[in-house]
């Protein structure tokens, strides 16, 4: 389809593609154009000029200001972090590490060894899509863990896909490596072990 535009002495005719052309032309110009600037920003236009002429010691005080500042929020913004650490760290939630296991044989007893770090002070929670996401990558949703990180170590999504477990940190495979959540924990954190009998005796000793 041709486009015709006519004056008294001749004709000039548009193809369809060279209209689209022009007409995409001439909004790319325009788009291009630097837009003005409100009269706000063009007082700070002037004042980033005033300031760039501005004598250093006239400056400094300025200066002074803005690190006292930031000083202050440094302060306040590890003093919240510092308090929220503390809510966390009154709940009691430690990794315990397997780090050897005996089975009871006979009369000998049976021992599992254990490295409790904690309490932790940070935690994190899954969003419901992070949740569909690992259940999509064919981890069991029972085997989820109920936090998405726990004192900095991720869920360890893989492994719990393999093995069926519900563990922080560390390898696929490595099983030492492998922080298991205990919450509401009222010993203390360090090395332990945990003792069976042939009677069905149990009792843990810290070292």
């Amino acid at each position: 389809m041709n486009y015709s535009l006519k004056n008294n002495t001749k004709m000039a005719t548009f193809t369809t593609q060279e209209l689209k052309a022009h007409n995409d032309s001439t909004k790319a110009e325009i788009k291009a154009l630097s837009k003005p600037l409100n009269a706000y920003h063009l007082y700070c236009q002037d004042m980033r000029q005033r300031w760039a002429n501005l004598p250093a010691h006239e400056k400094s005080k300025y200066e002074s200001q803005a690190q006292e500042a930031t000083v202050l929020y440094e302060e306040k913004k590890e003093a919240i972090r510092e308090k929220a650490k503390e809510k966390i760290r009154e709940k009691k939630i430690f990794l315990s590490y397997t780090t050897g296991r005996v089975p009871c044989v006979g009369l000998d007893n049976g021992f599992t060894t254990q490295t409790l770090v904690g309490p932790v002070d940070e935690l994190e929670i899954f969003t419901e899509s992070e949740k569909q996401k690992l259940i999509a990558r064919g981890v069991p949703e029972k085997h989820i863990g109920k936090y998405k990180s726990v004192g900095g170590h991720k869920f360890n999504w893989r492994a719990a896909k393999k093995w069926g477990v519900s563990v922080y940190g560390g390898s696929q495979n490595y099983q030492p490596s492998w922080g298991g959540l205990r919450e509401n924990y009222e010993g203390k954190a360090g090395n332990l072990t945990h003792y069976t009998n042939y009677k069905g005796e149990s009792w843990t000793e810290n070292y």
